[in-house]
């Protein structure tokens, strides 16, 4: 057995040594490496948040480049303009000769601080004061937030309620009695009510601007008050405009009632805007008395008519086939009228108004029972590319003209330019129509024209013999 361990002491070098067992370490293998984890991430995001503290404004810059620059020209442009109520006397003490700006506003007492420069000086001086800000910088548009509450809103149509009904003193309800037959050939009375605009108190008479298709082949016509009426009689009418003016004697209304009726106070529609509100009175939407609320939504249609041209707008109102009366802003003053014989084109499916402006005239003449000239050309304004192509600076160009008008008496035809009308220079529809208002039926008047038909172009004078216009 010695000799057995004795043998096995020649391999000691394969002797196996056994180690105890090491425990595991909880805080070596889990909590250690989770706080370097969260030292880790709180270096990482110190190290971000410091490199975009310093980039984020540069690099804002660089991609926002235009849009600073939009901004500092509108902050410049609107340190330039001055508010009607302040005073920029200190401000321009010492001008900057360099800058063109410093001419549009110069302080309002420059010629008490500077006496030498001369009365001429200080004559521009106070021009300049009054100059307005150049028409290629426009102004910025402030808007402020007004707070308001349904009590607002209704106090806002109460408002416009007391106007229709200030308005609603202009308007007459007007009755005509058509005679007619039937299928048969058995007599009918047909009925038709429309609205009358009264836009003239001569003191024996009320004068009402009507429609002239609701009365003209009426066998009576009359005038609503409450549950009276009164006669009425045609004085004249414009075929062209569908207008006509009728009166009812002031004797025969009731004097309860005649108290409370007034002049209608027209306005002007040259400066009517899109957007800008609107209330239509009369019967707007086919019944009388009625009223509507809205809006412009377009302009700059005209209409072509027997020696002049008419204006037209569009609203967002529900017109139809029955509609009439007078469109009003909100001062309460006329600035058109309802029309169904203009709606064509474009127009044929819009509420059209026409402009109260062009037909102030016709409405005067109408209620002096005044003869209107006549001329007979159906023209329109001439565009400026049309002036440089055919060489003038004023005009109006002629593509009709009517058949033993005087116009065709005389010698006009379709493609002649008119330039001027006697001594006046015709620059558009309406000055001419102004021109030739200005003389008597069967004047004798020289219309300088420029023929474009034919083979050379070339200015002629012609005189034309104005005459009575039809109805």
């Amino acid at each position: 057995m010695s000799d057995i361990f004795k043998d096995n002491n020649d391999f000691v070098f394969i002797k196996e040594q056994i180690r105890p067992k090491k425990r595991n370490n909880i805080l070596n293998k889990f909590v250690f490496p989770l706080i370097m984890m969260v030292l880790m991430a709180v270096v990482f995001g110190l190290v971000a948040s410091i490199t975009f503290c310093i980039a984020e404004p540069k690099m804002y810059k660089l991609l926002h480049k235009d849009e600073n620059s939009d901004k500092n020209s509108m902050l410049q442009t609107t340190t330039q303009v001055p508010d009607d109520n302040e005073d920029y006397d200190e401000a321009e003490k010492e001008p900057d000769n360099n800058s063109d700006n410093n001419n549009a506003y110069v302080k309002k007492n420059d010629e008490e601080d500077s006496p030498e420069k001369g009365d001429e000086n200080s004559g521009q001086a106070e021009d300049s004061h009054t100059e307005e800000p150049p028409e290629d910088k426009p102004l910025p548009v402030m808007i402020e937030k007004v707070d308001a509450d349904i009590d607002d809103y209704i106090a806002i149509y109460n408002d416009l309620r007391d106007l229709t009904f200030e308005m609603g003193k202009s308007i007459l309800t007007v009755t005509s009695i058509i005679q007619g037959k039937d299928w048969f050939g058995n007599p009918v009375e047909k009925t038709i009510n429309t609205t009358g605009i009264v836009v003239e108190n001569s003191g024996t008479q009320l004068k009402l601007l009507v429609s002239l298709d609701r009365v003209k082949d009426a066998s009576s016509i009359k005038v609503e008050f409450d549950n009276t009426s009164a006669d009425a009689v045609l004085l004249d009418y414009e075929t062209e405009l569908n207008l006509a003016v009728i009166a009812v004697n002031i004797a025969d209304i009731p004097a309860w009632f005649y108290k409370n009726i007034e002049v209608a106070s027209f306005g002007e529609s040259y400066s009517v805007s899109v957007g800008s509100p609107v209330i239509a009175l009369g019967n707007p939407n086919g019944y009388t008395s009625s009223v509507d609320i809205g809006i412009i939504t377009s302009k700059g249609s005209t209409v072509s008519i027997t020696d002049n041209e008419l204006d037209l707008f569009n609203t967002n109102m529900n017109f139809n086939s029955e509609s009439d009366g007078m469109i009003v802003n909100l001062k309460g003053e006329i600035i058109g009228l309802i029309t169904r014989t203009f709606k064509k084109g474009l127009n044929k499916d819009l509420s059209t108004v026409l402009g109260i402006s062009k037909i102030k005239s016709y409405i005067e003449r109408m209620l002096s029972q005044k003869s209107r000239v006549y001329c007979g050309v159906i023209a329109e304004n001439l565009p400026q590319t049309a002036m440089a192509e055919y060489d003038v600076i004023n005009g109006i160009y002629v593509y009709e003209v009517i058949k033993d008008s005087p116009a065709f008496k005389a010698g006009l035809k379709a493609g002649d330019i008119i330039l001027n009308v006697g001594e006046r220079n015709v620059y558009n529809m309406n000055s001419f129509y102004n021109s030739i208002s200005d003389y008597e039926p069967g004047t004798e008047v020289p219309f300088k024209i420029k023929r474009t038909s034919g083979s050379a172009v070339k200015e002629l004078e012609l005189n034309v013999t104005l005459d009575i216009k039809a109805q």
